[in-house]
């Protein structure tokens, strides 16, 4: 083959290779995304700058998204944006002033874009409209100590996407940019924590940390711990049970109804923080059952108790009239009772 000839099939082999490259990313699906900001309710984060960042578009944060603990899991505000598909972001960046700490904290990292991907493809049905639906936001987790979760969010449905960890880093007035430097005022993280006209934590946090300090800033990698666990509902004779919606300690969220409810087998799953479901007696009647809150140490004691080698069933067993109900973890060999959760019961739903 003469070199000229040889010259013309490289060049037609790799523009090939470069038309298919165009072609896969050009077929690669977008999706429509926000970001927002979490931060435990007793450790208030301010916001510096940060991005969730794609091939094609950058969800930017600045100094605009202020003071950030509305819970650690639960979503801040969102600010809308003009571009409406959006490639699978690959890149996390944040920085943010930790206020009880004070000590600012940044990082980059990859992030897992084929564990997203296949979240955003598998989706899961919407229970308001029963259509398939799909994630719609990031949560940036920031947490003590430079630990950062990203977190993607949809009604209903919460998933962990990875886990980082940040350094510590100096940022002073000098080196900020303007609308920033309101951090670095002298006393701007003492007025901010001590000063309750600033609002900055509900009255029932202000006062759990006037008596019992600050939660250790290694509970957070604590909540992340995992069981193998469902939940089981025992209803009166004749009854069906709805649906079942559960908040774990690690900022993930599940809601089982329709085949999800009846085909939910033993998941390895964090300890549950919150959980409500509905149900409907012989009559037809419905009902609902909220446990607002578990006792923190009383749970997590009970699940290391069973510990991670067996199924453990979450059972909620509920009385006739929907009045009470009694609560208890349970494996093939014991069963122990749940004795200082928070509980609500509807009366009945026309």
């Amino acid at each position: 083959m003469g070199t000229s000839k040889l010259r013309i099939l490289i060049l037609f082999i790799a523009g090939s290779f470069s038309l298919i490259n165009c072609q896969n990313k050009k077929m690669e699906q977008k999706y429509s995304w926000l970001g927002t900001v979490s931060a435990p309710m007793e450790y208030p984060m301010e916001v510096y700058k940060g991005g969730i960042i794609a091939d094609d578009f950058t969800y930017s944060f600045d100094a605009i998204w202020g003071t950030q603990n509305t819970g650690w899991g639960n979503e801040g505000g969102t600010m809308s944006v003009e571009t409406r598909q959006m490639d699978i972001p690959n890149k996390l960046e944040f920085t943010w002033y930790s206020l009880v700490e004070n000590t600012f904290y940044t990082g980059k990292w990859d992030l897992d874009k084929e564990k997203i991907k296949g979240l955003f493809e598998k989706g899961f049905i919407d229970q308001d409209n029963g259509k398939q639906t799909t994630y719609t936001n990031f949560i940036v987790g920031l947490a003590p100590k430079g630990k950062v979760v990203l977190w993607i969010n949809g009604p209903g449905n919460q998933k962990e996407v990875g886990v980082f960890q940040a350094h510590d880093t100096i940022i002073t007035q000098e080196k900020a940019y303007d609308n920033a430097k309101y951090m670095l005022k002298e006393g701007f993280a003492e007025r901010m924590l001590k000063d309750p006209s600033y609002e900055t934590f509900k009255p029932e946090t202000r006062a759990k940390i006037e008596k019992e300090g600050y939660p250790a800033p290694d509970i957070y990698e604590v909540y992340r711990e995992k069981f193998n666990w469902k939940p089981t509902v025992i209803l009166p004779e004749g009854s069906e049970w709805i649906d079942f919606g559960f908040n774990n300690y690690n900022g993930e969220q599940e809601n089982l109804f329709g085949e999800t409810l009846t085909g939910d087998t033993y998941k390895n799953r964090a300890v549950p923080k919150f959980c409500g479901f509905y149900w409907r007696d012989k009559n037809k009647n419905r009902y609902a059952v909220w446990v607002d809150a578990f006792d923190e140490k009383e749970i997590f004691e009970l699940f290391h108790q069973l510990g991670k080698e067996k199924n453990i069933d979450l059972v909620i067993k509920v009385n006739a009239d929907n009045t009470g109900a009694s609560l208890s973890l349970k494996n093939e060999k014991e069963e122990l009772p749940i004795k200082n959760s928070k509980v609500r019961f509807s009366r009945k739903i026309e």
